[in-house]
């Protein structure tokens, strides 16, 4: 029987939506987020990306941009520090762009000997592991070895990591990227396919769980290499299934001719098929087009950023942003709706310095900019619309009063968006600045 590769870009995506969700532990993600500094705007924030990785063996995530994150071997501990085999799930998430920064939701300031400095990003990461339902942690003594692509090429930047519940940086060391090879970078971001649909008949009578009525076809659960994809296409196959995995998937063996491999597969559905109709393929088109606009803004980095982290958690590579020129004054915000300003999220952002810094919108902070860089605010109100104040209009509202203290009002206008995500704001932002 041949067995093919099906390379529908709306199925990919589907695939790793639902292998998300149903990973998801909605509870536990309720009660992280009543108790975390990291508040990420609601319905804006993207899910982290999903890798699974031998817990056993000595593994490398590739990013998919140039970067990688390295696990040595048996790296991994359960909350009560019990050794852990089988496959791990590995939630990734990294920041780069200003419009990434601005909804993580990560707190961006950063306290030394009672002074307050915002932070000028160099690249942020958030890196989690679970298996099932379980938190996991590296083992003592193991270390990740994470090598973060950038787009920021300022050799040293130092090294943060954050308290969570706190939201303080704490400071763990300086460091000088290295140059990243354009080529090195391609290649890495194209030499693995994840998701990918095998046209392959599998005998499901081992397993009296699986219902063969419900399964249209199987899903590779791990990347499979150019060369595997190949050699899977163009062959006959006998396929054999071996076992059930504990994270839910299925060893499944395949035999071509003298060679024998085994992979990780799990049953693609009649359910999950049906959801890949042409209305909801148009949906999943767009959401890829996205992603595929992200990795490509990534892939321009020219530095990589290598460090070794003994936790799970965020990390930022990181400078303070120190305004050579600040005007600082008490300001207020006006906005075209009545709106409880408390609700109201606001950022100053500032391209020239890759600066994001977040405002209260009730003007109890004192605004400070630089007049000689490009700035401009906005403001993603509680239904997510998007409002704004060009550069323009911020340098015409700073003024002095009789009393000799500066002030100012800002009038934001209706930006006309609706924020789904960080994407629709890095869209508009070149019309702002």
């Amino acid at each position: 029987m041949k067995t093919g590769i099906l390379l529908s870009a709306a199925s990919i995506l589907l695939f790793g939506c639902t292998s998300n969700q149903e990973l998801t532990n909605e509870t536990n993600k309720n009660e992280d987020l009543q108790t975390s500094a990291i508040r990420p705007l609601e319905g804006i924030s993207s899910d982290p990306l999903l890798f699974s990785v031998d817990a056993i063996r000595r593994d490398t995530i590739l990013l998919g941009n140039g970067g990688s994150v390295i696990f040595q071997e048996n790296s991994f501990v359960d909350d009560q520090g019990h050794p852990v085999s089988g496959m791990v799930n590995v939630h990734w998430q990294e920041f780069h762009s200003l419009a990434d920064i601005a909804v993580s939701g990560i707190p961006m300031r950063y306290d030394s000997s009672g002074i307050s400095y915002d932070l000028v990003s160099g690249g942020m990461f958030t890196i989690r592991a679970t298996q099932g339902a379980k938190k996991l942690q590296l083992a003592s003594g193991k270390q990740a070895t994470v090598n973060l692509i950038s787009m920021q090429d300022t050799p040293c930047y130092n090294f943060y990591e954050l308290d969570e519940t706190t939201g303080k940086w704490d400071y763990q060391s300086t460091a000088t990227a290295e140059i990243v090879h354009q080529e090195n970078v391609r290649q890495l971001a194209s030499s693995k396919k994840e998701n990918m649909l095998l046209d392959m008949r599998v005998d499901v009578r081992p397993m009296p769980e699986l219902n063969p009525q419900e399964i249209v076809g199987w899903v590779a659960a791990d990347p499979l290499d150019a060369e595997t994809e190949t050699w899977l296409e163009s062959n006959f196959a006998a396929t054999k299934l071996l076992r059930r995995n504990a994270d839910g998937t299925y060893q499944v063996e395949v035999k071509i001719r003298k060679r024998t491999e085994e992979f990780r597969i799990r049953p693609y559905t009649t359910k999950e098929a049906q959801l890949a109709t042409r209305k909801n393929e148009r949906k999943l088109q767009a959401d890829l087009d996205e992603i595929l606009a992200y990795q490509q803004r990534l892939a321009v980095g020219k530095v990589v950023r290598s460090i070794e982290i003994p936790n799970f958690g965020t990390y930022n590579w990181d400078i303070a942003y120190k305004r050579k020129n600040s005007v600082i004054f008490a300001a207020n915000f006006e906005f075209p709706v009545k709106t409880n300003k408390s609700l109201i999220s606001l950022f100053l952002i500032s391209p020239d310095e890759n600066a994001v810094v977040k405002y209260d919108a009730t003007g109890s902070d004192l605004f400070s900019y630089d007049p000689d860089k490009r700035n401009c605010l906005i403001a993603i109100m509680p239904d997510n619309r998007l409002m704004v104040v060009d550069n323009e209009n911020i340098r015409k509202v700073r003024k002095s009063s009789t009393s000799g203290k500066v002030t100012g009002s800002f009038e934001f206008k209706d930006a006309g968006v609706t924020v789904r995500s960080a994407a629709d704001i890095e869209n508009h932002l070149p019309k702002f600045i």
